[in-house]
């Protein structure tokens, strides 16, 4: 929920609106925050069918009160990094900053080799 201060009196934040043009995640060419694309779908909770979203004061809703399908009320959101052409229509998409940590999380890898792992040997001969 947003308090009324942060509202009116919060000075403005990057909108981050030159960033990610052709990539899903990368550096803001504006502010230098680190970026990545989330897309969010809205889905019914009965019968699990994609519904049409909005964005209303930082929250993600449907813009139905009630599903089309099966006429249920509940509703959860899904978040996904990528979504296929079939979902465009439905999703609602973020440009989110990353903290430090979350950046080094992402883009820790570990190659280890086994050194006990031993040759493999071929038994030749006659039987």
């Amino acid at each position: 929920m947003i308090n009324l201060f942060d509202l009116f009196f919060k000075k403005s934040a990057c909108a981050h609106t030159n960033a990610l043009i052709n990539a899903n995640e990368g550096y803001c060419p504006d502010c230098g925050a680190y970026v990545k694309k989330y897309f969010y779908i809205v889905r019914c909770s009965r019968c699990d069918v994609k519904r049409e979203a909005k964005v209303y004061f930082g929250d993600i809703l449907p813009k139905e009160k009630f599903c089309t399908n099966c006429g249920s009320k509940e509703f959860y959101v899904e978040k996904l990094e990528k979504i296929s052409f079939i979902d465009v229509a439905y999703a609602i998409y973020t440009k989110e900053e990353l903290t430090q940590s979350q950046i080094e999380l992402a883009s820790a890898q570990i190659w280890v080799d086994d050194e006990n792992k031993m040759p493999v040997k071929y038994l030749t001969g006659s039987v």
